[in-house]
């Protein structure tokens, strides 16, 4: 998570008076998420999170909040945007744009129980079905249209020559048929909450929602809640597409794409990774985090085509 904002206490109540909150009785930072600080708010009228969004312009933010107030009116259950006095969604602080949301009691889970997987793969579904908005974006955060940016940093390097590769193999396998939908984009384990009692599993942090293929949101469950030891755990996978497959039923295009799809995701966030933490913004600490992912997706493409065909 980028904590770029630390904030104190009088910064906390000097962001809060455009919504009317005065008192503050604790305020804990929060774990998630990889571009924004969030902060859990107790005030005198109740429990929020405030993110101070980090990497995203006020026009990007305003179509997030936007974008939440659209699930809500679909009755989709996730976060919830708490407007200003003025009946503004966003408010901003040392040019950064500002979101108060509601707080769902629960935790992140880096290791999220197998009986929950079913019902996440029917909420992914849920999502898909509702309409996408005009304004929901067409090009993903780690897109397959974005993989040239390496060549910007590192051409020619042994990950810029091994993402065009990967690249081949991943566009000999899209077809037009594959279908797409209003999808998450970024359903890893730091965007879920798990409730206390284990029973109940959200889907939060929609900043990278688009209009793509929905496949891909299920590559990124596979790669993010059923990958152990740089495999895939095909017990778990089996779960999540039980539940997806019970609202929505994969086409012949997505289940011969299945494999092809999975490779994508991961090679997708290794090349966000190593171009966020080697380029956009260098950190000792992660630049060869992507290589979890890199190494997952070479591991993915040469496994036996009939491992996927089990799934479906």
């Amino acid at each position: 998570m980028a904590h770029n904002s630390v904030l104190s206490k009088n910064e906390v109540l000097e962001i809060l008076k455009p919504y009317s909150i005065f008192i503050i009785k604790n305020i804990k930072i929060l774990d998630g998420g990889s571009e924004n600080s969030n902060y859990k708010i107790d005030s005198e009228i109740g429990t929020f999170v405030l993110t101070i969004i980090e990497q995203k312009t006020v026009k990007e933010t305003q179509d997030l909040t936007k974008l939440l107030i659209y699930l809500k009116k679909n009755s989709f259950e996730t976060s919830e945007i708490i407007f200003t006095t003025n009946n503004k969604s966003i408010s901003v602080f040392k040019d950064k744009p500002v979101m108060l949301k509601s707080f769902i009691n629960g935790s992140i889970m880096t290791d999220i129980p197998n009986h929950l997987l079913d019902k996440i793969g029917k909420d992914t579904a849920t999502l898909h079905n509702i309409k996408p908005p005009d304004f929901l974006r067409e090009i993903m955060w780690c897109g397959i249209e974005l993989f040239g940016e390496v060549e910007q940093y590192a051409l020619n390097s042994s990950f810029d020559l091994w993402l065009k590769s990967t690249s081949s193999y991943i566009d000999n396998h899209i077809t037009s048929d594959l279908p797409k939908a209003f999808i998450h984009s970024d359903i890893f384990a730091s965007n879920i909450i798990v409730n206390d009692k284990k029973t109940k599993a959200t889907i939060m942090d929609f900043e990278e929602a688009s209009y793509y293929y929905r496949l891909f949101d299920i590559a990124i469950l596979i790669i993010s809640l059923c990958s152990r030891d740089e495999n895939i755990d095909f017990l778990r996978a089996s779960l999540i597409l039980k539940g997806y497959n019970s609202i929505n039923k994969l086409v012949k295009s997505e289940k011969q794409a299945l494999q092809p799809l999975i490779v994508y995701a991961a090679a997708g966030v290794a090349f966000w990774r190593h171009k966020n933490f080697n380029y956009i913004a260098p950190d000792n600490n992660l630049k060869d985090s992507y290589l979890k992912m890199k190494n997952l997706a070479d591991k993915v493409r040469d496994m036996p085509s009939s491992h996927f065909e089990l799934l479906n």
